[in-house]
């Protein structure tokens, strides 16, 4: 009796073990764990790793288009964009009127200096206001869903967690 019954129970797993999952027990789950959400990993970066030097409100919208769009927010021209515009560098979009409230992103980020792993990497100017660009940066891989902050003109970068 008792070989029937574990015969029984051997054919009646067999099916589940082959498909590489367990029988779920009482307060088990199968599901991944949660990604935490980009205003908490900002805040956490922010507070932990920047001495609070970003605009948070920003950069969570920035990672919230990424993750959803897989491009910046409308707000940000590249270069070439923002030269057709007007613009040269050192000059200021506050005072051409089609950049006004605009920021640059989206242009190539080379990583000659080796400080970030081999990849194809974007840049987007962090926290600008118009005038004299900052040394704040968002460096982002689109296809490989890495992303660092520079706040001091690419000397060091954070990397920001996965979030959503």
């Amino acid at each position: 009796m008792k070989r029937l019954f574990f015969g029984i129970l051997l054919a009646s797993s067999l099916p589940v073990m082959a498909m590489g999952k367990m029988p779920q027990t009482e307060g088990q789950s199968n599901t991944r764990p949660a990604v935490a959400s980009c205003q908490l990993v900002v805040q956490d970066l922010n507070e932990k790793k920047l001495s609070r030097q970003i605009n948070e409100t920003q950069l969570v919208e920035i990672l919230q288009s990424l993750n959803t769009l897989r491009q910046l927010p409308d707000y940000f021209v590249t270069k070439k964009q923002a030269r057709d515009l007007g613009w040269r560098p050192g000059s200021y979009f506050s005072r051409i009127p089609a950049l006004k409230g605009k920021s640059i992103g989206g242009d190539h980020f080379g990583n000659y200096e080796r400080r970030l792993p081999q990849n194809s990497w974007q840049e987007a100017d962090l926290d600008y206001r118009g005038n004299k660009r900052n040394a704040k940066r968002l460096v982002f891989s689109t296809n490989a869903q890495q992303r660092y902050v520079t706040v001091d003109h690419y000397e060091t970068f954070h990397q920001v967690p996965p979030c959503q």
